[in-house]
């Protein structure tokens, strides 16, 4: 029987959870044993998620020294549908539940964001390998005019970068649950990548500076880096 555009609504997301994750000092062969199987198993049967993809932080600085590295080595990005921000709490704090009892994992942070754009590029249901996140803020002030630039412009001049593939952007929701970091990043762009880690770089080289011109970003509340699929 064909869904309802209602019942359609709840298999399509409202929302974009980031789990950032250490593991313990000495504990790290452990806790990616956990982190592939039992956590997964249990984020995938919570409600509201649609999908869970898990990711490891690549070695490879594609800011080359210019922008502090995020503190955190696995990211655990979660598409989920709820309605609204506040529906998305219990999730979050069962996740924080699952990382306070397992001994290998440290405390996670849980920054949730929802869609700002569309996803342009490449739209195959096919996962890239690898996936660069650019995480920004406006300058103060001009917070509205860097949202629209970056949501309608600069999310399709990035794919000038030959590695990328695709993007889309997001924006910090107003309620958080952040747990061990506060949320830095008003926006983030999500790209697909395919090649390696450092092919993002060699991309770089390969357009004028102009292409990727960025007005209203604050360069100071800036990074970027790639994620390797576990």
């Amino acid at each position: 029987m064909e869904l309802s555009p209602l019942d359609l609504c709840k298999q399509q997301r409202s929302h974009l959870l980031l789990a950032l994750s250490n593991s313990k000092a000495n504990h790290r062969a452990e806790f990616l044993r956990w982190y592939r199987n039992v956590y997964r198993e249990n984020i995938c049967n919570m409600p509201g998620v649609l999908n869970l993809q898990l990711f490891q932080q690549s070695e490879v600085d594609i800011t080359m020294g210019e922008n502090p590295r995020l503190p955190f080595d696995y990211l655990g990005l979660i598409d989920i549908s709820v309605d609204g921000a506040i529906q998305a709490m219990p999730l979050i704090q069962d996740i924080q539940s699952l990382h306070a009892v397992e001994q290998s994992a440290d405390v996670p942070a849980t920054w949730l964001y929802y869609p700002i754009s569309e996803r342009v590029g490449r739209k195959g249901d096919g996962f890239p390998p690898m996936l660069t996140l650019a995480f920004a803020n406006g300058i103060w002030g001009q917070e509205a005019e860097f949202r629209e630039w970056y949501a309608t412009r600069h999310i399709r001049h990035a794919l000038n970068i030959q590695a990328l593939v695709s993007g889309q952007c997001f924006q910090r929701t107003i309620m958080q649950f952040p747990g061990s970091l506060k949320v830095a990043f008003d926006t983030i762009a999500v790209y697909g990548q395919e090649g390696t880690s450092q092919s993002i770089i060699d991309s770089f080289k390969s357009i004028p500076a102009e292409i990727l011109h960025f007005p209203a970003l604050d360069e100071a509340r800036f990074t970027e880096a790639v994620f390797e699929r576990l």
